[in-house]
């Protein structure tokens, strides 16, 4: 498999997409969005986005199956050697409100690794990419996580579920335990976003709970390669690749931030 090859036409899609979701964001209506369950929007250029996507992915790579968000295509089957996981557009709820950051989002892996993806900030007009072995790049320049090593000079970026019975008292919790503790506290609602600036070093701690795999899939490649660290709220790898607890870091405050979960579920055990 010529992945250098795979990439680039990856990364030409996701530009052209891109695009289109920009073009479509000047006339956006807001009448026609809909909502998938509370809080949780999906709107006719995301559905559209998903489709153009998915017909030009099979075109590169015809055997690959799919785990797309808006189910435009059918889903992963279990004999397909190679599958794409794609959000055509992360941060809905940021786009329909005209806000930044919002993304495409296309990965490509196997049952065993991750080994493309490609992620385009639509706002920033930021191309973030990589491929298994060969480094992470934005906008053709190689990236890496920041050496940050000391909590309190850490720029967190938390992430809110939508269920939020759930998982507010565990977010109040992590919250109230970094806050004054950190150097500050973010919460910009795009996934792929947040673990790409935390690929290039912008950021240095991102965590968030029942999100998808495809919410994470992309920037989780990139972000390893740029470096980073990825697990569950344990610090293991058995929840973080399906969403339900996905803590990434620059490596450095990795340990530290697992500490700090743990010591929160128990406070609410």
């Amino acid at each position: 498999m010529d992945l250098q090859s795979i990439l680039s036409d990856v990364k030409e899609l996701a530009v052209k997409v891109g695009t289109f979701i920009a073009e479509q964001r000047v006339s956006f209506d807001l009448d026609r969005v809909e909502s998938k369950h509370s809080h949780d929007y999906v709107s006719y250029v995301d559905k559209n986005s998903e489709q153009m996507i998915v017909a030009r992915l099979k075109e590169i790579l015809p055997e690959a199956g799919f785990i797309t968000e808006e189910k435009t295509v059918e889903q992963k089957n279990d004999e397909c050697e190679y599958y794409w996981v794609v959000d055509p557009l992360d941060g809905t709820t940021n786009f329909i409100h005209d806000l930044a950051p919002y993304c495409v989002s296309i990965a490509l892996r196997n049952a065993d690794d991750f080994l493309i993806g490609v992620v385009y900030e639509v706002s920033r007009k930021e191309l973030y990419y990589a491929a298994k072995g060969m480094g992470a790049f934005l906008n053709g320049k190689p990236i890496h996580v920041s050496s940050i090593s000391d909590m309190d000079k850490a720029l967190i970026m938390v992430g809110y579920p939508y269920n939020a019975d759930d998982w507010r008292s565990f977010c109040l919790n992590m919250t109230g335990r970094l806050y004054g503790h950190c150097a500050s506290i973010r919460s910009y609602g795009s996934a792929e976003s947040e673990l790409c600036y935390l690929a290039a070093g912008k950021i240095d701690v991102y965590f968030e709970s029942f999100i998808q795999p495809w919410d994470v899939a992309a920037g989780a490649c990139i972000l390893l390669e740029a470096g980073g660290k990825i697990s569950d709220y344990s610090g293991a790898d058995e929840k973080w690749e399906c969403g339900r607890q996905v803590v990434a870091t620059n490596g450095h405050l990795h340990e530290a931030i697992i500490n700090e979960m743990q010591q929160a579920i128990k406070e609410l055990q």
